[in-house]
């Protein structure tokens, strides 16, 4: 198989995994805050102002990692550190011993119960983020004019 059309691969798995997730928290975003305050990681006044704006980072870089030529290494640097930030809120909360939803792709607090399948998937999810990101840097360093797919 082209690598390239393995990184395109990578980078669509991505941007629908990300769009998939965005969905449900955009539309209810009292339901997405109440997911986040159960981590018990974040200061109250924190919750709000996070529960509205990270759909739309979601959302905005899933569009860019699927569609953009000029901003996919940003997109997939801004996934990758989003991936970070949920795999370690879901490591933590594991030792701590919560059994709380993920609020991955569903708000619902009963439903997708965090576990360490969640957090290797995320690892494997960054491993993709990686890998977009590397090509994409590569790509547009030693190649500035050629377009990849």
């Amino acid at each position: 198989m082209n690598p390239r059309y393995l990184i395109m691969m990578c980078r669509l798995v991505l941007g629908v995994i990300f769009l998939l997730a965005c969905v449900e928290k955009i539309l209810f975003p009292h339901d997405f805050a109440m997911a986040i305050f159960r981590y018990r990681l974040l200061p109250h006044s924190a919750i709000n102002p996070v529960a509205i704006t990270l759909p739309w980072m979601e959302l905005t870089a899933a569009m860019a990692i699927i569609f953009s030529y000029r901003f996919r290494d940003a997109a997939s640097a801004l996934i990758l550190g989003m991936l970070t930030v949920f795999t370690l809120g879901i490591a933590i909360n594991l030792i701590r011993g919560l059994e709380i939803a993920c609020g991955c792709t569903t708000t619902a607090p009963t439903e997708d119960l965090i576990s360490w399948g969640h957090v290797f998937r995320n690892l494997g999810y960054m491993f993709l983020a990686v890998i977009v990101l590397k090509e994409e840097w590569l790509l547009t360093r030693l190649h500035p004019r050629r377009r990849p797919l």
